[in-house]
């Protein structure tokens, strides 16, 4: 296994800890593309939940 595939296992293992990748499926496919709506939603998850709800909007 290369550092590269290392990489790419690692980052399934924590999205899927995180609850973003709720099939287990998926950490066997994520060298496949995915559509960009894909991307951006699991990008405003993360936003989402790394935000403070309770600290001064600026």
């Amino acid at each position: 296994m290369t550092i590269a595939d290392e990489k790419i296992k690692m980052i399934g293992q924590l999205a899927r800890d995180a609850g973003i990748l709720e099939d287990p499926q998926w950490l066997e496919r994520l060298n496949e593309p995915v559509p960009l709506w894909v991307v951006l939603d699991l990008l405003l998850r993360c936003v989402d939940r790394t935000e403070s709800q309770n600290g001064p909007y600026d």
